[in-house]
């Protein structure tokens, strides 16, 4: 079992869970929620990464995002965030939808592969640093059906096609990079 590792003194990890759910209230794009992301993951067990790509694809509707182990890729479904971003009640939603996401398949792309543990892992950061009652906790514990629950999944054979589905690769994802030459 995954456990979140604490390094702050309470009194910083409370300033920073403010900072961050400010921020992510604030973001305006991909990038802006990824760093908040990456911050959290640091906060909270001490890991990071660098050199993630963010694609958008029209993906079948029960799956929201995924990252092939090894690669540098996170694909997002494109269908799903558009559903959500018709329903959601405002920005907020959107971003907390987004964090979530993001947030579990980062953790994907830092080796964590048991889906139970990368959920488990997942509610934790986000009650930690944004609260219990924070959209992003929300969606972590619940689920996006339940926090959405307009959005309409087709049934799988429906989704089925022999094309490839359209894919967007997101710019400026990630502004942080290492390089391999010392």
């Amino acid at each position: 079992m995954v456990n979140v590792l604490g390094k702050n003194s309470r009194m910083e990890a409370s300033q920073n869970n403010l900072d961050v759910s400010e921020s992510l209230d604030r973001s305006f794009n991909f990038s802006e929620v990824f760093q908040l992301v990456k911050r959290s993951v640091r906060t909270s067990i001490g890991r990071r990464r660098t050199g993630l790509m963010l694609g958008l694809a029209d993906l079948p509707d029960y799956i929201g995002a995924f990252h092939q182990m090894g690669s540098n890729f996170i694909v997002m479904n494109r269908s799903l965030l558009d559903q959500i971003t018709h329903l959601a009640k405002d920005r907020r939603y959107i971003n907390a939808y987004v964090f979530y996401t993001l947030l579990h398949e980062y953790l994907h792309t830092l080796g964590y592969a048991d889906e139970g543990d990368v959920r488990r892992l997942t509610r934790q950061i986000c009650s930690r640093i944004l609260g219990p009652d924070h959209p992003a906790t929300r969606l972590a514990v619940d689920g996006p059906a339940v926090m959405f629950p307009e959005i309409t999944f087709q049934h799988h054979g429906e989704s089925r096609s022999r094309r490839l589905p359209k894919f967007e690769i997101v710019r400026e994802f990630e502004k942080e990079y290492r390089s391999y030459v010392a």
